[in-house]
């Protein structure tokens, strides 16, 4: 039950990111947020990092560093940043629910890199997961003309998901080697360096006005929804298989959605919240082919 209630947690605090970062837009620049986030998220996750290097005793050679900088890099300054800048221009509502789509890339990406063999029921949730997403972006071409940011706003929605979604697969066989906590403490802490260091290259700076509202803002991203919450779920996966905690998330976009009509006033149109339920049905169906082939048997 434990196990559950954090998987649960987890996903209400993911739900939150875009959100919050469409309230903090107007103080805080995109590269600065995703800077200082993850900073913040990578320290609040590396005392459980050690302890994790300590109890599978593991060493860190130089070309694993290299790769978790190459992952923290991509993650960071290009997935991560893309989404940023995905919520300044378009809907914070739409962003989320594009990132929560990622699933349906990994599977991709994890076919054509990894060799994984896909079964038809993964597939075919794919493809209808796709169509899914369509509904959604179809749902708002009658304001393509008169917001040309929002049509910006989705493609780079989608650049995130996709390179989130690399990154996921990327990450896999590192994460095998030295641990989940591992990889996601030192690649957050060297890919928001990493951010750091190529604005301060173009003259620019990640510093913000030192309000209230900022700093709660970025507190709350970066120890709760980048720190915490990445916890919480590791911890919920000790006692739970992948797939069963990985159900949660199928959440993410009605939460999300509900918090930025209630918090950011953005509507979805019917048709909209038709593609929500297409994708939490292609998402369920794409993870379950054991299920449908039982039945399959059964059947016949």
């Amino acid at each position: 039950m434990r196990s559950h209630l954090y998987c649960l947690l987890t996903i209400c605090l993911f739900s939150t990111l875009e959100v919050s970062s469409k309230l903090l837009a107007g103080g805080i620049s995109p590269q600065a947020l995703a800077s200082w986030r993850f900073l913040i998220g990578g320290l609040v996750i590396f005392p459980a990092a050690l302890r994790q290097v300590a109890s599978q005793k593991t060493s860190l050679s130089l070309g694993s560093i290299l790769k978790i900088s190459a992952l923290g890099i991509l993650n960071v300054c290009i997935s991560m940043l893309l989404l940023q800048w995905s919520v300044v221009w378009g809907k914070a509502s739409l962003s989320a629910i594009i990132i929560s789509v990622n699933p349906i890339f990994v599977s991709a990406f994890a076919f054509f890199l990894l060799k994984e063999r896909l079964s038809c029921i993964t597939w075919l949730g794919m493809l209808v997961g796709l169509a899914g997403l369509l509904m959604i972006i179809w749902g708002e071409h009658t304001h393509w003309v008169d917001s040309q940011n929002l049509v910006i706003g989705i493609a780079l929605a989608c650049a995130a998901s996709v390179s989130f979604a690399l990154y996921t697969v990327l990450a896999k066989r590192m994460v095998a080697k030295h641990g989940n906590l591992t990889i996601t403490s030192l690649s957050s802490l060297i890919g928001s360096m990493v951010l750091m260091l190529i604005y301060a290259a173009q003259g620019k700076s990640v510093a913000f006005e030192p309000s209230t509202a900022n700093i709660l803002g970025l507190a709350w991203l970066g120890i709760f929804v980048s720190g915490l919450a990445y916890i919480m779920f590791f911890e919920g996966l000790r006692n739970l298989k992948a797939s069963t905690a990985s159900l949660y998330f199928f959440l993410k976009p009605v939460i999300a959605s509900f918090l930025a009509w209630g918090f950011n006033n953005e509507h979805l149109s019917l048709l909209q919240v038709g593609g929500i339920g297409v994708i939490l049905v292609s998402q369920f169906v794409s993870r379950q082919p054991a299920w449908f082939a039982k039945l399959s048997r059964s059947g016949a």
